[in-house]
């Protein structure tokens, strides 16, 4: 209920102009979904989503409300390192931006992470069995668990009840350097800041400040109007909890292609890529993290838009969620 409250009183607070509005163009259409690695130990450090390559009029808003959820299953030992993850995780988010002028804005996302017993392992198992993908060991594991554990000399992680927690708040800015960038969507520098307000004993935050910087720019592919791409490439100075060592530098990056299947429908198809702040011999821990997604944005109404994908890891490395699904809601008041 507080959550829903703050989420209400930061709507009233952007409430725009009645002369903000939509900026043409494929820029829309080609922002990259903003599917999460919901991972736990991999969500903790957060790596920033995409807003897209265009950057909001003066006095204009844009709320994005969003749901994920991820089902895990993944084991790792070598030596005295163990991790475990089994189990489920939701995030809902509300991620606002407003249009400050001079190309500038201004970001900021709330969320609320909870790590769950599986519920949904029987209807995933039927996914991988239709799709030929490989199991992963769960389909002979217990199902409705959680198991999230991990130790190594001494420190440990071990989450085995349910629990929900705020996120860690992260606000930034967005700047768009120019507006026909290689004659494209443009090309606009992010930066963000997140603070420590989740619980970095049950995975829902870092437990210390993050702060990123990157660059997103879209627009048509090979020239051609119903292929787009958008793409983001960036840093981030993250922190992790206490238990999994200091920290470290991530490097991440995203590219998206999109079919504008319809005027009011776009589909799209996605690989999101960040190294790892952990020092370990695990693979899952190692990184590189690897998330798939597949989905696409519907536009309910000129204001409205609706998202909706399925995220899979790589069935190499595993440092993703085993499967997941996303669905936002856009609104541009």
């Amino acid at each position: 209920m507080k959550f829903a409250i703050a989420c209400m009183l930061m709507l009233c607070a952007l409430w725009p102009d009645q002369g903000g509005a939509r900026e043409p163009g494929s820029c829309d259409a080609a922002a990259p979904l903003r599917v999460v690695n919901l991972d736990p130990f991999h969500l903790a450090y957060g790596v920033p989503g995409s807003y897209g390559a265009c950057v909001l009029r003066p006095g204009s808003s844009e709320a994005i409300a969003s749901l994920d959820i991820a089902s895990h299953m993944n084991a790792a030992r070598s030596g005295p390192e163990l991790l475990s993850v089994d189990g489920e995780t939701w995030r809902q988010a509300l991620a606002l931006r407003h249009g400050l002028g001079d190309g500038w804005e201004a970001m900021l996302e709330l969320s609320v992470v909870s790590h769950v017993p599986g519920v949904f392992d029987g209807f995933i198992e039927n996914w991988h069995d239709f799709f030929h993908l490989p199991q992963g060991g769960r389909d002979t594991a217990p199902r409705d668990r959680l198991a999230i554990r991990y130790a190594k000399d001494g420190a440990r992680v071990d989450v085995t009840e349910s629990v929900t927690s705020l996120g860690d708040i992260a606000f930034g800015v967005g700047h768009a350097v120019r507006r026909n960038f290689l004659a494209n969507d443009g090309l606009a520098i992010r930066g963000a800041v997140r603070l420590p307000t989740g619980d970095e004993d049950a995975l829902t935050g870092a437990g210390g400040v993050s702060a990123a910087i990157w660059a997103e720019t879209s627009g048509r592919l090979f020239g051609a109007g119903d292929w787009l791409y958008g793409a983001a490439l960036g840093a981030l100075a993250a922190s992790t909890p206490d238990a999994m060592g200091t920290g470290g530098l991530v490097a991440f990056g995203r590219f998206g292609v999109t079919w504008r299947a319809l005027d009011r429908l776009a589909l799209t198809a996605q690989l999101d890529v960040n190294s790892t702040p952990y020092s370990s011999a695990l693979a899952p821990l190692a990184g590189p993290a690897i998330l798939l997604g597949f989905g696409g944005r519907v536009r309910l109404t000129p204001r409205i838009s609706l998202e909706i994908a399925i995220a899979e890891d790589d069935g190499w490395q595993r440092a993703a969620a085993d499967f997941g699904v996303h669905a936002a809601l856009r609104w541009r008041p």
